[in-house]
Protein backbone atom coordinates (compact mmCIF):
# COMPACT_ATOMS: atom_id res chain seq x y z
CA UNK A 1 0.00 0.00 0.00
CA UNK A 2 0.88 3.25 -0.92
CA UNK A 3 1.18 6.28 1.18
CA UNK A 4 2.41 7.79 4.49
CA UNK A 5 3.27 5.82 7.78
CA UNK A 6 1.07 6.26 10.36
CA UNK A 7 0.74 5.82 14.49
CA UNK A 8 4.46 6.94 15.11
CA UNK A 9 5.64 3.37 12.99
CA UNK A 10 6.18 1.99 10.09
CA UNK A 11 3.27 -0.63 10.19
CA UNK A 12 0.39 1.03 9.42
CA UNK A 13 -0.02 3.35 6.25
CA UNK A 14 -2.32 5.80 5.62
CA UNK A 15 -3.11 5.44 1.78
CA UNK A 16 -5.35 4.34 -1.33
CA UNK A 17 -6.00 6.53 -4.00
CA UNK A 18 -6.89 9.17 -2.20
CA UNK A 19 -5.02 8.50 1.21
CA UNK A 20 -8.07 7.33 2.40
CA UNK A 21 -7.60 4.01 3.30
CA UNK A 22 -5.92 2.65 7.00
CA UNK A 23 -4.07 -0.58 5.77
CA UNK A 24 -1.43 -2.99 6.92
CA UNK A 25 1.42 -3.67 5.00
CA UNK A 26 2.38 -7.54 3.84
CA UNK A 27 4.52 -9.33 1.79
CA UNK A 28 4.90 -12.52 -0.25
CA UNK A 29 7.81 -14.53 -1.58
CA UNK A 30 7.77 -16.95 -4.75
CA UNK A 31 4.02 -15.67 -5.83
CA UNK A 32 4.04 -16.43 -9.53
CA UNK A 33 4.43 -13.50 -11.68
CA UNK A 34 1.28 -13.75 -13.53
CA UNK A 35 -1.96 -16.44 -13.74
CA UNK A 36 -5.23 -16.91 -15.68
CA UNK A 37 -8.00 -16.96 -14.08
CA UNK A 38 -11.23 -17.11 -16.30
CA UNK A 39 -9.65 -16.44 -19.74
CA UNK A 40 -8.24 -13.31 -18.06
CA UNK A 41 -4.55 -12.48 -17.62
CA UNK A 42 -4.06 -11.36 -13.67
CA UNK A 43 -0.74 -9.42 -12.21
CA UNK A 44 1.15 -8.93 -8.37
CA UNK A 45 -0.52 -5.58 -7.23
CA UNK A 46 2.19 -3.27 -5.84
CA UNK A 47 2.72 -3.13 -2.79
CA UNK A 48 0.69 -6.59 -0.89
CA UNK A 49 -1.35 -5.13 1.85
CA UNK A 50 -4.38 -5.51 3.72
CA UNK A 51 -7.29 -2.90 3.76
CA UNK A 52 -8.22 -2.58 7.93
CA UNK A 53 -10.49 1.19 7.74
CA UNK A 54 -11.85 2.74 4.25
CA UNK A 55 -12.53 6.27 5.78
CA UNK A 56 -14.36 8.02 2.95
CA UNK A 57 -16.18 5.16 1.94
CA UNK A 58 -17.47 4.19 5.39
CA UNK A 59 -18.43 7.52 5.57
CA UNK A 60 -20.32 8.29 1.92
CA UNK A 61 -22.02 4.59 3.08
CA UNK A 62 -22.78 5.26 6.52
CA UNK A 63 -23.76 9.45 5.87
CA UNK A 64 -21.85 10.38 8.63
CA UNK A 65 -21.70 13.88 9.29
CA UNK A 66 -19.22 13.92 12.45
CA UNK A 67 -17.11 16.84 11.57
CA UNK A 68 -13.42 15.78 11.28
CA UNK A 69 -14.82 12.34 11.43
CA UNK A 70 -11.20 11.08 8.87
CA UNK A 71 -9.01 12.70 11.55
CA UNK A 72 -10.62 11.31 14.50
CA UNK A 73 -10.81 7.87 13.23
CA UNK A 74 -6.86 7.92 12.00
CA UNK A 75 -6.33 8.97 15.65
CA UNK A 76 -8.59 6.52 17.50
CA UNK A 77 -6.64 3.99 15.37
CA UNK A 78 -3.73 4.78 16.47
CA UNK A 79 -4.86 4.97 20.32
CA UNK A 80 -6.14 1.68 20.09
CA UNK A 81 -3.46 -0.17 18.32
CA UNK A 82 -1.01 0.91 21.10
CA UNK A 83 -2.20 -1.89 23.20
CA UNK A 84 -4.08 -3.52 20.74
CA UNK A 85 -1.74 -4.87 17.65
CA UNK A 86 -3.35 -5.51 14.19
CA UNK A 87 -1.72 -7.51 12.39
CA UNK A 88 -2.76 -11.02 10.28
CA UNK A 89 -2.65 -14.26 12.09
CA UNK A 90 -3.36 -16.16 9.51
CA UNK A 91 -4.51 -16.66 5.71
CA UNK A 92 -8.04 -18.86 5.53
CA UNK A 93 -6.83 -20.72 1.76
CA UNK A 94 -10.07 -19.12 0.72
CA UNK A 95 -9.62 -17.28 -2.51
CA UNK A 96 -11.96 -15.29 -4.66
CA UNK A 97 -12.50 -13.69 -7.62
CA UNK A 98 -13.54 -10.21 -7.63
CA UNK A 99 -15.04 -9.11 -10.55
CA UNK A 100 -16.79 -5.30 -9.25
CA UNK A 101 -17.26 -2.88 -12.51
CA UNK A 102 -16.91 -5.45 -15.52
CA UNK A 103 -13.25 -4.07 -16.30
CA UNK A 104 -10.64 -4.53 -13.21
CA UNK A 105 -10.67 -7.73 -11.90
CA UNK A 106 -8.81 -9.19 -8.99
CA UNK A 107 -7.83 -12.49 -7.24
CA UNK A 108 -8.25 -12.09 -3.07
CA UNK A 109 -6.97 -14.64 -0.63
CA UNK A 110 -9.39 -13.87 2.56
CA UNK A 111 -7.93 -13.66 6.10
CA UNK A 112 -7.88 -12.94 9.82
CA UNK A 113 -6.97 -9.74 11.55
CA UNK A 114 -6.45 -9.77 14.90
CA UNK A 115 -8.27 -6.96 16.80
CA UNK A 116 -10.17 -5.03 13.76
CA UNK A 117 -13.56 -6.18 15.03
CA UNK A 118 -12.81 -4.90 18.30
CA UNK A 119 -11.79 -1.65 17.28
CA UNK A 120 -14.70 -1.02 14.74
CA UNK A 121 -16.80 -1.77 18.21
CA UNK A 122 -14.66 1.11 19.93
CA UNK A 123 -15.56 2.91 16.91
CA UNK A 124 -19.13 2.04 16.88
CA UNK A 125 -20.03 3.18 20.23
CA UNK A 126 -17.45 5.96 20.70
CA UNK A 127 -19.74 8.01 17.48
CA UNK A 128 -23.07 5.82 17.82
CA UNK A 129 -22.39 3.98 14.62
CA UNK A 130 -23.47 0.46 13.41
CA UNK A 131 -20.40 0.10 10.79
CA UNK A 132 -20.28 -3.28 9.59
CA UNK A 133 -16.95 -5.29 10.25
CA UNK A 134 -14.85 -5.44 7.61
CA UNK A 135 -13.61 -8.44 5.42
CA UNK A 136 -9.96 -8.58 6.19
CA UNK A 137 -8.26 -10.39 2.48
CA UNK A 138 -5.39 -9.63 0.63
CA UNK A 139 -5.40 -8.83 -3.43
CA UNK A 140 -2.84 -10.92 -4.98
CA UNK A 141 -3.23 -10.45 -8.33
CA UNK A 142 -5.52 -7.89 -10.82
CA UNK A 143 -5.31 -7.28 -13.97
CA UNK A 144 -3.54 -3.58 -14.32
CA UNK A 145 -0.12 -4.34 -13.36
CA UNK A 146 1.01 -2.69 -10.02
CA UNK A 147 -2.37 -1.16 -9.53
CA UNK A 148 -4.70 -1.63 -6.28
CA UNK A 149 -7.21 -4.27 -5.88
CA UNK A 150 -10.82 -3.76 -6.07
CA UNK A 151 -12.48 -2.34 -2.75
CA UNK A 152 -14.40 -4.95 -0.45
CA UNK A 153 -15.71 -3.43 2.31
CA UNK A 154 -17.97 -5.79 4.38
CA UNK A 155 -19.56 -9.02 3.85
CA UNK A 156 -22.37 -7.68 1.48
CA UNK A 157 -19.74 -6.67 -1.26
CA UNK A 158 -17.97 -10.30 -0.82
CA UNK A 159 -21.38 -11.83 -1.83
CA UNK A 160 -22.08 -8.84 -4.60
CA UNK A 161 -19.06 -8.66 -6.09
CA UNK A 162 -16.89 -12.30 -5.38
CA UNK A 163 -16.67 -15.99 -6.68
CA UNK A 164 -15.03 -18.68 -4.51
CA UNK A 165 -12.29 -20.41 -6.83
CA UNK A 166 -9.30 -22.82 -6.15
CA UNK A 167 -6.02 -21.68 -4.66
CA UNK A 168 -4.57 -20.53 -8.43
CA UNK A 169 -1.00 -20.98 -6.60
CA UNK A 170 -0.71 -24.75 -6.02
CA UNK A 171 0.53 -23.99 -2.60
CA UNK A 172 -0.74 -22.11 0.45
CA UNK A 173 0.36 -18.88 2.03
Amino acid sequence: MNGKFICEGEKYKLGGINNDVIGLSVSFENLPEEIKIQETKLYPPAPFHVSLVYVRKTIANYNILIPDFSNRIVEDFCDFTKSNPIEITRYNNEYKFVNRDGIKKTVIVMCEVSNINKFFDLMNKKYGLNVKYPVTHVTLYNTLKGEPGIYLMDQDDIKNFTTPIKNPLGFSL
